[in-house]
């Protein structure tokens, strides 16, 4: 079955009141609490750095670093209208309905963008990462966690309809797309990665 990204989004956009309950909820959130310990990291000591959470989802991710950084400026898209209501209601993020492939910011708008279990849905990843780009200042830093796979698995077998990625293509993507050297940690189930860089 081939991956269907507006099947996706609208399937995403219906789950979006219960998204965080039961055990992908469970699940879904301790991704999210790894991610934003690490996203602190990648963030440093700066005063009120902003941040972009790209495929924000109900806003768990920006709820958790609206308590690590209290001055940070916390902004946050996703495809999904259902979802884009939830973050909205629960966080104190501008929350805006976009896709990773054409974010609504100017060049240079933010310090970091985190991306929490939303790569394997971008359906243009190339593009999207370009535009993660495009919205980093200089020296900012790029955060994605996801299903990535290492040669010997499989990726059909893991992400939304099989859509995960190697962790050799997200590498290859990301320094295409004109990041610095990328460093990667296992981050949750043995699948699970995450992967910075930086502008």
């Amino acid at each position: 079955m081939t991956f269907d990204a507006e099947r996706d989004i609208a399937a995403y956009g219906r789950r979006a009141g219960g998204y965080e309950r039961g055990p992908r909820g469970f699940l879904h959130g301790e991704i999210v609490r790894r991610t934003a310990v690490l996203a602190v990291s990648v963030a440093g000591g700066g005063r009120e750095p902003r941040i972009l959470d790209v495929g924000c989802g109900s806003g768990a991710l920006l709820r958790l670093l609206g308590g690590l950084l209290p001055d940070a400026r916390l902004t946050g898209v996703d495809p999904a209208a259902g979802m884009v209501r939830e973050a909205a209601a629960s966080t104190r993020a501008a929350v805006r309905q976009a896709a990773a492939e054409a974010l609504p910011f100017a060049d240079g708008a933010f310090d970091l963008v985190v991306s929490s279990s939303s790569y394997s849905h971008w359906e243009d990843k190339a593009a999207a990462l370009a535009e993660c780009r495009r919205a980093l200042a200089p020296g900012g830093g790029l955060l994605v966690a996801d299903v990535f796979t290492t040669r010997g698995l499989p990726v059909r077998v893991f992400g939304p309809g099989g859509a995960a990625g190697s962790r050799e293509r997200a590498d290859a993507a990301i320094r295409a797309a004109g990041f610095a050297a990328t460093s990667w940690r296992p981050l949750f189930a043995g699948v699970i990665r995450a992967v910075t860089a930086h502008a």
